[in-house]
């Protein structure tokens, strides 16, 4: 009798010791869910429509991301969460900007700027012939930059220049 309550007693405990090793094993998965999703709501400026689904440990991510280093960041954060084996990582990174459209000025307001700059350099004439703007005559060295950057900043499609340099 004494035997079979030895190893009865034997029995039940190894039956605790499996039980809590069993326990043990590290976190559940909706606890590692949380975690994650945690994550998610503190880097809501980075990530749109952001999820997260946990299997066995493996986590799956799903959103967009605004670039490229918010992804890689946000993935190895998620990789350092207690308990997750791998990620899975579904999400995208936004497009970008479209550039914006090249603004040529109208063929009106290209002369009328033109004579304004050209006003101060004598022995320069200027046509504007579809929003291109063609140069001719002699002028300075020193003074063909000022004449650039004025020309430049009416917005021709082209600047033709075809000016003699003292």
């Amino acid at each position: 009798m004494r035997t079979s309550i030895l190893k009865l007693s034997f029995m039940l405990s190894a039956f605790a010791i499996f039980s809590l090793a069993a326990c043990k094993s590290g976190p559940k998965d909706a606890d590692i869910e949380k975690a994650v999703n945690e994550k998610i709501s503190a880097a809501s400026a980075d990530i749109a429509d952001a999820g997260a689904t946990v299997k066995d440990g493996v986590v799956t991510l799903t959103g967009q991301f605004k670039d490229e280093a918010s992804r890689s960041t946000f993935e190895t954060s998620v990789k350092a969460v207690p308990g997750v084996k791998s990620v899975v990582n579904n999400t995208t990174v936004a497009a970008a900007p479209a550039p914006a459209p090249v603004v040529v000025a109208s063929d009106e307001q290209l002369k009328q700027g033109v004579r304004d700059a050209t006003k101060d350099f004598p022995g320069v004439t200027a046509e504007v012939k579809d929003s291109v703007i063609i140069l001719t005559g002699e002028i300075k060295r020193a003074s063909l930059k000022n004449l650039m950057q004025s020309l430049n900043t009416l917005k021709p499609k082209k600047i033709q220049n075809n000016l003699t340099i003292k």
